[in-house]
């Protein structure tokens, strides 16, 4: 199954409720001290240990076509406290759909 990394810009709390709600391998970046870290050292540490990275970040990850990347953008969803449980609920469905994802980007619908 897809283990996902959450970048920095989004909230951690929808990584507590991938893993505590629906069961998946989850993390936010904080939870292995990578705030604040440049993309690429979150690329290189993704890579080596076999995670998914989710992020708003297109610019700056796109090039990294060997890693599973999926790139979901928070103004495409619900606004205030809505946002931690639809970015999961998004995510999740995602997992499911995918279970063996290609690496390059995803767009999550």
């Amino acid at each position: 199954m897809t283990r996902l990394l959450l970048d920095e810009m989004l909230p951690l709390r929808a990584a507590e409720s991938l893993r505590e709600e629906h069961g998946h391998e989850a993390a936010h970046v904080s939870e292995f001290g990578l705030d604040a870290t440049a993309d690429a050292d979150i690329a290189t540490f993704a890579r080596a240990n076999d995670w998914a990275v989710v992020t708003e970040n297109v610019v700056d990850f796109a090039r990294e076509a060997d890693l599973v990347l999926v790139f979901v953008l928070k103004r495409s969803l619900p606004a205030g406290g809505a946002h931690a449980a639809a970015l999961a609920e998004l995510l999740d469905l995602w997992v499911r759909e995918h279970p063996d994802p290609y690496l390059g980007a995803h767009w999550p619908r």
